[in-house]
């Protein structure tokens, strides 16, 4: 009886630690999604959520609500070829910005491996950015629970397209210091880890970031972060992957794709909205849809876009290639 109950433990202790590893294989479903953000206010964020720390934690951040006047954030990982600005980052395999706010938003560059995800800098659209000439590790893989790693990180900074600003090194200490379930306004996510990393570096001050990661696929549900005295706050409208799946039965298709820039949307049930962008996140189509199906005649050079759709605030991106 006794063996049998030992083995029996055994077999749920390793169970519950293969729950609490952020791995590859996992996290790297996020590299083929959209992760759909809202900037959040402030004064909702509960800075006790991210001192809540342990095994099996609660974190109830169902009363965080949007900052007005900002629009929805869709994310993604793209190939870098395909922004402005690859040439400056030759290390960095992905780039991620949202395609329709890049007028707004910055380009990041990382380097993801089956070891590691390296920041390799930013570009923001004034022009200002950063080149790491040592990448700075965000993550490493496996991650367990009660896990710390530290890595030294050097940058260039620009004041715009050319002007050098300073240069800056430091250090980044990441831990996997919670796991547990999230509360988010929409659901709640279980098997969550709460990553926490301080960086510091030779000009000041340090910053310190606090990121809420779903274990099953990567994506960050919620976030905050202190640089200085400013502080930014942001969490997911999505919801957990099992439910979702079940939503996007219905795939948003194009065809002919590659396409002349003459071809069919079949959008799911009850889409509302097609807008398309280039790669440079520039809107160069946009309409409401009356049916399912959508026939359009795009006047617009070669090259990769981005046709958004929004099915009852749900938000779908696939590529076009126009020849």
């Amino acid at each position: 009886m006794t063996k049998i109950s030992t083995f029996f433990l055994l077999i749920a202790l390793s169970i519950n630690l293969q729950a609490q590893t952020l791995d590859y294989a996992n996290y790297s479903n996020v590299l083929n999604t959209v992760q759909h953000i809202r900037l959040a206010d402030n004064s909702s964020f509960n800075t006790a959520w991210y001192g809540t720390t342990g095994n099996g934690v609660t974190w109830n951040a169902s009363s965080i609500t949007p900052m007005n006047g900002y629009p929805l954030l869709s994310f993604s990982y793209y190939n870098p070829s395909i922004t402005p600005y690859a040439a400056l980052y030759p290390s960095a395999n992905y780039s991620f910005y949202d395609p329709a706010l890049t007028t707004l938003l910055d380009y990041e560059y990382y380097n993801v491996s089956s070891d590691s995800v390296v920041l390799e800098g930013s570009y923001s659209p004034s022009t200002a950015h950063e080149i790491f000439q040592n990448g700075d590790k965000r993550l490493i893989f496996p991650f367990i629970y009660g896990q710390t790693f530290t890595d030294n990180y050097e940058k260039t900074n620009y004041s715009n397209a050319t002007t050098v600003s300073s240069y800056q090194n430091g250090t980044r200490t990441v831990s996997f210091n919670g796991y547990g379930t999230l509360i988010l306004p929409q659901a709640t996510f279980n098997n969550v880890a709460l990553i926490s990393e301080t960086r510091t570096n030779n000009l000041g001050p340090d910053s310190y970031i606090y990121t809420w990661i779903d274990l099953n696929n990567g994506h960050t549900l919620m976030m905050y972060s202190v640089n200085g005295s400013f502080p930014t706050s942001a969490f997911t409208t999505d919801i957990p992957t099992g439910i979702q799946q079940l939503r996007n039965e219905s795939v948003l298709s194009v065809y002919p794709n590659p396409s002349s820039g003459i071809f069919t949307i079949q959008a799911p049930q009850h889409t509302d909205q097609v807008r398309i962008t280039s790669s440079e996140g520039k809107t160069i189509y946009n309409s409401t849809l009356n049916s399912d199906t959508k026939s359009i005649s795009l006047k617009a050079q070669p090259g990769i876009y981005f046709i958004h759709t929004w099915e009852q605030n749900h938000h779908s991106v696939k590529k076009l290639i126009i020849q």
